[in-house]
């Protein structure tokens, strides 16, 4: 009678045992892999921010650096290279005056339309620039 008695307590001891390994397995899995995730986000957030702080860092010099180079202010290169700073941060700070006023709004419209003023501020240095050359 022992002998009958042995599978039956084996299988349910293997089963068990069974039913821990597998579990056991699939709580580190998912761990693991919703950790790899994490970090897989973390580290790509970072890079996407290092690389877009750098190029808007280029893209503010290459901006004030051609405004000190071709505005109707001074005589050359390096004379008017406070007009520059002022004429760039000024749109700059349209456009953030812009997003302030649409953090609220849904839409793009405060944004948008700062976009405009910035682009007729160009324009108008622009047009004033080439007149002043033929004159």
């Amino acid at each position: 009678m022992s002998d009958k008695t042995e599978p039956v307590e084996n299988d349910w001891i293997s089963g068990v045992v069974d039913a821990i390994v597998d579990n056991v397995d699939r709580v580190r899995t998912h761990g693991t892999e919703n950790a790899i995730r994490l970090v897989r986000a973390i580290v790509y957030g970072l890079v996407a921010l290092v690389f877009t702080t750098a190029a808007l860092a280029l893209l503010i010099i290459v901006g004030v650096r051609l405004a000190d180079a071709y505005l109707p202010i001074g005589s050359g290169v390096g004379d008017a290279t406070w007009a520059a700073h002022l004429f760039i941060g000024g749109l700059l700070a349209i456009l953030g005056f812009g997003f302030w006023l649409n953090r609220k709004i849904e839409g793009m419209r405060w944004v948008t339309l700062a976009l405009i003023l910035d682009a007729v501020i160009i324009v108008t240095i622009v047009c004033y620039g080439i007149i002043d050359s033929f004159a």
